[in-house]
């Protein structure tokens, strides 16, 4: 029987051992179902966070669960908005909520290493709740030394990349929301999920530099691509998703450097300087 990084996949017995005795990291995908215009799927965040999980597990020997494919609210400045068919949300207390009660139960099942991986922008604060609230009670309660990093499997991109695959200047991370980093990395990874006949051929987003409530949809693409995604290829996405691999297990071996999960041989990196921001999605 071939050795698995999915939980969901394996007996509990063996997920017992890797978790509990080997001390493996748990790798925790979170993305979102929102739409990703007429050229990607509604769950391409939790799609891509997993493969990055994934592909980080493979390398640590970690432990892939199963990913939350719900997350917070689309807003309108980054994710073209809640008010699109498809895009399916959270309240931010249900995620937070849903985050704490996760983590305490990998934490019961033996986890003390864990690691959110996160797809979706709009996520960050509610993830932070989630996992502030499992710590305040592990501190109050146990079990004692409980650790979870948080991330973006993309939390930085590197000037250098960024001018390779914009050579005519980036045009800003607010619209890349289903723009060419998305489509690449899902054109390399996934190619079969990615329709480049149906990219439309709108010019960037111009949202206001402000919010109103309820929402102002006027100025949203009716597509939902808040950026121009015909220039991507899988090339790119071949580029992006190396980089982003490399960040996530670089950050767990700096954030886990004692973890039994990290394979032999390996050295603990320092965590990487951050050169920009992600990109929205």
């Amino acid at each position: 029987m071939r050795r698995t990084v999915f939980m969901s996949e394996m007996s509990w017995i063996e997920y017992r051992e890797r978790v509990a005795t080997e001390g493996a990291v748990v790798l925790l995908p979170v993305g979102a179902l929102e739409q990703h215009g007429p050229h990607l799927p509604l769950g391409t965040d939790a799609i891509l966070a997993t493969e990055m999980a994934r592909r980080a597990a493979e390398r640590l020997d970690g432990v892939v669960a199963p990913p939350l494919t719900y997350g917070y609210k689309s807003q309108p400045r980054t994710g073209g908005g809640n008010h699109f068919c498809g895009t399916t949300s959270l309240d931010g207390g249900t995620l937070a909520a849903t985050v704490h009660d996760l983590i305490r139960e990998f934490a019961r099942h033996g986890a003390r290493r864990i690691a959110v991986i996160d797809g979706h922008y709009e996520n960050q604060m509610f993830l932070t709740e989630g996992i502030d609230l499992a710590i305040r009670d592990a501190r109050a309660v146990g079990p004692a030394g409980l650790r979870v990093l948080k991330m973006r499997y993309c939390e930085t991109i590197r000037p250098e990349t960024l001018a390779r695959i914009f050579p005519h200047g980036f045009p800003g991370l607010d619209l890349e929301h289903a723009g060419v980093l998305e489509t690449a990395l899902m054109l390399h990874l996934f190619p079969d999920r990615v329709d480049m006949g149906q990219v439309p051929n709108d010019p960037p987003a111009a949202p206001p530099p402000y919010d109103v409530y309820p929402t102002d949809t006027s100025w949203i693409p009716p597509t939902g691509v808040l950026s121009p995604a015909k220039t991507a290829t899988a090339e790119i996405g071949r580029l992006m998703a190396d980089e982003c691999v490399e960040l996530v297990v670089r950050s767990l071996e700096a954030a886990f450097p004692s973890s039994g999960a990290l394979a032999p041989g390996r050295r603990a990196a320092s965590a990487p300087a951050v050169a920009t921001r992600p990109p929205h999605t």
